[in-house]
């Protein structure tokens, strides 16, 4: 069977769920050629959302549509995903602990749509978005520890978090060797990113039919 062949007989949600992250990294990434100025020390990755600004690079307008739109599409898509799973799971634990995930997705979605250029909303959203996710992480794995078959993952989801959490704090208390925020989004975003693709890579696999209908 051919590879593509093996695609198509992937369900379209699944495959929807694991292209989706790979939107909001092109955004991210294309959106930073195009920002000579910008500095993953100093910006925050927000600054390439905005509208108006042109202290990091010219043709705002452009760079902030490819940003906003790839996170937004993103988050629209892992939203879709995510209650597309709901509906199949049998696991009450397991349908509690994707619900904040859910949340993270619809924040990730309102970051695009909210830009830098909308404060305080765009804040708002930012915190939410980086705050959800990490539960969605601990509930799954504490609820995950009752299937053996699922302990790697579970002990993963349990551990990530704290990877945002140090790099958080460490840039808040000037630990770190950067004053802006642009790296610690992407970091604790890529935790997130590699989190839903295991995820994915479980259901997929047939890993989760215990809990799934």
């Amino acid at each position: 069977m051919s590879l593509s062949e093996k695609i198509r007989e992937v369900p379209k949600p699944i495959l929807m769920a694991a292209i989706a992250p790979l939107l909001a990294l092109t955004g991210i990434a294309v959106a930073i050629l195009i920002s000579p100025d910008f500095s993953w020390t100093d910006n925050a990755l927000s600054d390439l959302g905005h509208y108006i600004r042109t202290d990091i690079g010219p043709n705002p307008v452009v760079r902030a549509i490819i940003f906003n739109a790839g996170l937004t599409i993103t988050g629209i898509v892992m939203v879709y995903y995510i209650i597309w799973l709901f509906r199949q799971l049998t696991d009450l634990p397991t349908k509690i602990g994707i619900i904040p995930y859910a949340i993270a997705s619809v924040f990730l979605a309102a970051i695009g749509v909210f830009s830098e250029n909308f404060s305080p909303t765009h804040y708002i959203v930012s915190v939410g978005f980086f705050l959800s996710f990490p539960w969605a992480m601990w509930f799954i794995g504490l609820g995950w520890l009752r299937f053996r078959e699922l302990w790697w993952f579970a002990l993963i989801s349990l551990v990530l978090p704290f990877i945002s959490i140090y790099l958080w704090w460490g840039t808040f208390e000037g630990v770190m060797p950067w004053t802006g925020v642009a790296l610690p989004e992407i970091l604790t975003s890529l935790t997130a990113i590699m989190w839903i693709w295991g995820l994915v890579y479980l259901q997929h696999t047939g890993k989760l039919a215990s809990i799934i209908r």
